[in-house]
Formats: structure tokens, C-alpha cells, sequence
């Protein structure tokens, strides 16, 4: 990264289209586009890429988000840097026989996207944490009340992710005092809703050069997604499996795959298997690669020991002008828990 980069603000250039007069890319209405810089796919300016040669710089660094009406529901458009790394067909990654593409059937492999989505704009309401192993929060009035994951393993994120909702609820309930199984089994349906309701994993996706594509029904967000809403969106890298990472020479790996939703950890130094340039001493570093924020709030911020919330974009006031070399969008959230 130039230094002279941090010089410039985050930037995020997001353009409303109306629906009767934008057309999408196979002419659905274009119900919004945002746009974020390029180049700043680095965290909070210091992250790292695996040493691995499916994950070169670029291939996480989302340049823009852009929604389509479609039949039954909103049609989503993420765009990156570079190509999207497909699974390699009969390349096996276990002792097993299984194969990249039995792993990930969905067409990518190599990143997540979360968009948390404030839908009411009321400032308190909904909630302020993010998926598990993002470490990150979200500003008060930009808290979320659905989101949507993208990853390359849908279903098995959503059984991770109620495990560990779960997991959360009970612990939750057993500092009251003992819990019974009924309690439990309670717990267990509350979860169950707040996964039906909240969090939408999209399975009709399709990958095509820098894009993919993901549908989000009706049914989840209530209608089309508009541009009055606030929209954060962020990007991790992904893990397929559920290995425990390792601790680097320097220290440990923040995000371990147990404790996460199908993102990598990053740690200090570099690794093959997780995202370098962590911060010594900081076990809540967050993992996130990639994020969008609006004028005047720096990603590197955000993402930064002492970094402000995250607030989320509105595509309906966010018309912004475009500036040289600016730096990246960025996001802020926790860990939601049910």
C-alpha cells in the first residue's frame, strides 16, 4: 500500500437507480449499486493474504454491490478485483478422497459476504453484534435486523452457526443457576426461530468471472430490498472445515475455527493457512479482509484496536463523489448470538 494512501478518507460511492428506469445485467430492475474502492482489501491496513497461491491480493477486495428485482425476491450482485477462484475439479483435500468441488458445490471457495441489514433505521432497535468470528460492532443506528451469508458451505454455516447460538444461549442460562433439559429444549426452539427469521443463507448463487450471484426471497426480507435501508457489508476469507488453527510463532490466532462461522483466523507473521498481520496481544482482532463504510469513516479505523463503530451505508443518501486513490469501505460488527 502507497503511504501516502491513509492520507485520503474512506470512500464509498453508492448510486440509486429507480426501478422503472435501470435496468440489471440480464434487465431486472436495478434497485441500487454501491461502489467501493479498490486496492483496500487489507483489514485495518496491516492484514495479510494466506501464503497461498488461491488467495492473491485482489481476490478478496469487493468493488461493488449492486441489487436486482427479481421474481419472488432481490437478486444480489458482488463484484471483486479479480476473478472469483473456482474449486478445482477431482482435487482431493483430505485422506478420505474428498474432493474441492464435493467441499464446495456452490462454485467458490475462498470468501465469505455478510450483509447485516437495518431494515427499520430506528436508532437501538435490532442488534448491534456480528456473525461469529467477525469481532466487530455495529453503530446503534445501524443495528441489524436480518442478515445474509454468503459462504461456500450455506448449510453447514447455518448448522455451525446454531451450535454455537446454542452454545451461547445455554452458557447464558446456566449463570442463573442450574438448567433443566426442558429449558434446554427451549433454548433449542428460540434459536431455531432466530435463525429462521434473522439470517439467510443463500443456495441459488452463480459465479461468473469477478461476480457472483445470490437470490434472497421475498419471504426473508419482507419485499425487495430497498435503498432506504442501511446495508454492511463485509468480507472474510473462508474456511472449509473446522480444523482447530494453530498458533503462529509470534502469537495466538484470533477467529479459530471453532469458535466461527466459516472464517479464517489472522494472526501475527504469515501462515499458508490463515491471515497474517495480526496485531501482538489482541485475541479479538477481527478477521474481516474487506468492508464498506460511508464518507468520512476509514475501514483501517473500524477495523483497528480503538476503532469507532461501524455504521452501515444507505444507497438512498450515500450519492458520493469519487476520489483519487481513496481508501476502503468498512464495517463493524460482533458476534451475534441468539
Amino acid at each position: 500500500m502507497a503511504p501516502f494512501r491513509h492520507l485520503f478518507p474512506s470512500l464509498l460511492l453508492a448510486v440509486l437507480a429507480g426501478a422503472c428506469h435501470a435496468r440489471g445485467s440480464r434487465g431486472e430492475a436495478l434497485l441500487f449499486s454501491l461502489e467501493d474502492p479498490r486496492g483496500d482489501d487489507h483489514g485495518d491496513g496491516e492484514l495479510r493474504y494466506p501464503l497461498r497461491q488461491d488467495f492473491e491480493p485482489g481476490s478478496l477486495d469487493l468493488v461493488s454491490l449492486a441489487a436486482h428485482a427479481e421474481s419472488g425476491g432481490t437478486r444480489f450482485e458482488a463484484t471483486f478485483a479479480r476473478p472469483i477462484v473456482k474449486p478445482q475439479r477431482g482435487r482431493t483435500i483430505d485422506a478420505a478422497g474428498t474432493t474441492m468441488t464435493d467441499m464446495a458445490r456452490f462454485g467458490f471457495y475462498t470468501f465469505n459476504l455478510d450483509i447485516y441489514v437495518d431494515t427499520d433505521r430506528v436508532e437501538g432497535s435490532g442488534r448491534t453484534d456480528t456473525l461469529p468470528g467477525r469481532n466487530l460492532t455495529l453503530a446503534s443506528g445501524s443495528a441489524w435486523e436480518k442478515v445474509i451469508l454468503l459462504s461456500p458451505r450455506p448449510y453447514e454455516s447455518r448448522d455451525l452457526l446454531r451450535t454455537l447460538w446454542a452454545r451461547d444461549a445455554r452458557e447464558e442460562a446456566g449463570r442463573q443457576g442450574a438448567v433443566s433439559e426442558s429449558t434446554v429444549r427451549t433454548l433449542d426452539a428460540q434459536v431455531e426461530r432466530q435463525l429462521e427469521e434473522r439470517v439467510f443463507f443463500p443456495t441459488r448463487i452463480r459465479v461468473f468471472g469477478n461476480t457472483v450471484s445470490f437470490f434472497v426471497p421475498d419471504s426473508f426480507l419482507g419485499g425487495l430490498a430497498r435503498s432506504s435501508w442501511g446495508y454492511a457489508v463485509a468480507v472474510t476469507g473462508a474456511t472449509l472445515d473446522r480444523r482447530v488453527d494453530l498458533p503462529s510463532a509470534f502469537g495466538s490466532v484470533t477467529a479459530p475455527s471453532e469458535q466461527s462461522v466459516s472464517a479464517l483466523g489472522i494472526g501475527p507473521g504469515v501462515s499458508r493457512e490463515r491471515l497474517g498481520g495480526g496485531r501482538l496481544g489482541d485475541p479479538n482482532q477481527s478477521p474481516i479482509v474487506d468492508l464498506m463504510v460511508p464518507e468520512g469513516i476509514r475501514q483501517e479505523e473500524v477495523l483497528g484496536p480503538k476503532g469507532p463503530a461501524w455504521p452501515a451505508v444507505t444507497p438512498a443518501s450515500s450519492v458520493l463523489p469519487q476520489a483519487p486513490d481513496a481508501g476502503a469501505p468498512g464495517g463493524q460488527g460482533d458476534t451475534p448470538g441468539p
